[in-house]
């Protein structure tokens, strides 16, 4: 079984990582729209969380009977 990596945006914590919270993004979108988000959090310093942002493969699509 051969495994791809997609490409993505990765915020690492400043103290080692014990949780992981992976977030997907909607259609016409990248993992670069969703990275801001994690000062909006206000997470304390020593939190512990990365943060993955992958940005999916483009693919063409129909949408809106289109």
């Amino acid at each position: 079984m051969s495994v791809t990596s997609l490409e993505r945006i990765t915020v690492e914590p400043e103290t080692p990582a014990t949780s992981c919270v992976i977030w997907l993004h909607g259609l016409g979108d990248s993992g670069a729209g969703f990275a801001p988000i994690v000062p909006i959090f206000s997470l304390p310093e020593n939190h512990g969380i990365r943060f993955i942002f992958p940005h999916a493969p483009e693919q063409a699509v129909t949408i809106n009977q289109g």
